[in-house]
């Protein structure tokens, strides 16, 4: 299955209603917690998630691929080139290589169709009059390219980056296959059929999260208390440093509020008030508060911050110190609700790999030692084996009789020796008496 890995924490509020209302209607964003269940058949090659948006009637859907291939023109030609040194001259370099390719997300439009066809079938069923299909909008798209099963860097730094673009945009490399990735790793390993090149893609985009709806009850007397303590004199610092979330904690655990899940679970409010939910919903108290003193009574008020948003409009709060407290007769409990969705982002990762040959890759092959023959066969690599053997016994036997002519010293020989074993035809008898 290819691995989906989420961002945390979320990136900013979509909505909130004092009451419940629906805060995706019209909002074009799939929704991650529920893709569609598809069969078996589907499985790494597509997730299709429902619109936030969507209504009864009209039903809309976003499609994810989870495969990649190489890019072809409407013609049906790959861009896809190889081109190689073969072995008819000995390169101390190796036998050089220059891949281009050119590589994209993709699903074929028969398994498209067919998912499309189930899930219209479906939402037709449950009433839909109008159901459509799209691609996501990626933020970012990597590639990274493999050989052999590794990457071409090793340590898989070298990658290409995309910036937003389409699902159906390619991203193209062009590699030099040199030294440790040679023509031989293409054509040996399995043969010309073998998937000896490979392509890691991750994809980033956008969504929406769970959707939690909640009340919070707070104790009138408790919770002025509580926000005359914390904001005394100097503003409400605190929030506009980013620790609302430990205050609510804090404003929790002592009893002065009580937590009232509708939709979702405990653990996903929690997740919210980690981002901008604690901070909407301590502002929202402390306007009941500053409301439901009276006139008279205004203990707390809206105050400008120097480091605030907009000058301190937001979360801009000090207290009057002036006596009006004890008269408040009004003790009853405070009700917030909050209904709140928040976009985050998704990644999916996935990969593809292909042969280096074969009958469809073979045409943009091109060997420049024999254009006759794409990859060089297993005869040819036989003899060339058996010419760097011959041209390591002539130079082992050349040694050999300098040094017994006396010509070389023992610890000379040893060296130049060892020098010949490595470099095969490539060694050059230099620097020896003759």
């Amino acid at each position: 299955m290819p691995r989906q890995t989420s961002t945390y924490p979320f990136h900013f509020l979509l909505s909130f209603l004092a009451c419940c209302g629906a805060v995706t209607q019209g909002l074009a964003l799939p929704r991650l917690e529920e893709p569609v269940p598809l069969d078996k058949e589907f499985s790494e090659i597509i997730t299709i998630y429902p619109d936030s948006g969507n209504t009864p009637e009209k039903q809309s859907f976003w499609l994810v691929p989870s495969t990649a291939r190489i890019v072809k023109d409407p013609n049906g030609r790959l861009a896809y080139g190889l081109v190689h040194s073969g072995i008819s001259s000995f390169d101390p370099d190796g036998v050089n290589a220059q891949l281009t390719v050119t590589f994209q997300p993709y699903i074929d439009q028969a398994t498209l169709k067919k998912a499309q066809d189930v899930i219209d079938k479906v939402a037709r069923d449950r009433g839909a009059k109008e159901v459509t299909f799209r691609f996501v909008t990626p933020i970012e798209t990597t590639c990274r390219i493999l050989i052999g099963g590794q990457y071409i860097d090793w340590d898989g730094k070298v990658k290409s980056v995309v910036k937003g673009g389409t699902v159906e945009a390619g991203i193209p490399f062009q590699v030099k296959v040199t030294n440790n990735f040679d023509v031989r790793a293409l054509s040996q390993a399995g043969g010309p059929e073998a998937a000896t090149f490979g392509a890691v893609y991750t994809m980033k985009y956008q969504g929406v999260g769970d959707r939690v709806h909640f009340k919070v009850i707070a104790k009138f007397e408790q919770s002025l208390d509580h926000f005359k303590a914390q904001v005394k004199g100097s503003g409400w610092f605190g929030l506009v440093k980013g620790n609302a979330s430990a205050e609510w904690e804090k404003f929790r655990d002592s009893g002065a509020v009580k937590l009232e899940v509708i939709s979702g679970t405990e653990a996903q409010v929690d997740k919210y008030m980690k981002a901008l939910g604690a901070e909407m919903l301590m502002n929202k108290l402390m306007e009941n508060l500053a409301n439901r003193t009276g006139m008279f009574a205004r203990t707390i008020q809206s105050k400008p911050l120097p480091d605030a948003e907009g000058g301190g409009g937001l979360f801009g709060w000090g207290v009057s110190v002036g006596g009006g407290f004890r008269h408040v007769e009004d003790k009853s409990d405070i009700t917030i609700e909050m209904d709140l969705q928040f976009t985050r982002e998704h990644e999916i990762v996935f990969g593809m790999n292909f042969p280096s040959g074969g009958k469809t890759l073979e045409p943009f092959t091109k060997n420049l030692t024999d254009t006759n023959i794409p990859f060089p066969t297993s005869d040819m690599y036989k003899k060339r084996q058996e010419q760097e053997a011959k041209c390591i016994d002539n130079s082992l036997t050349k040694l050999k009789m300098l040094l017994d002519q006396k010509k070389i010293t023992e610890s000379l020989w040893e060296k130049k020796v060892e020098e010949a074993l490595e470099k095969g035809c490539y060694f050059k008898l230099s620097g020896v008496p003759r």
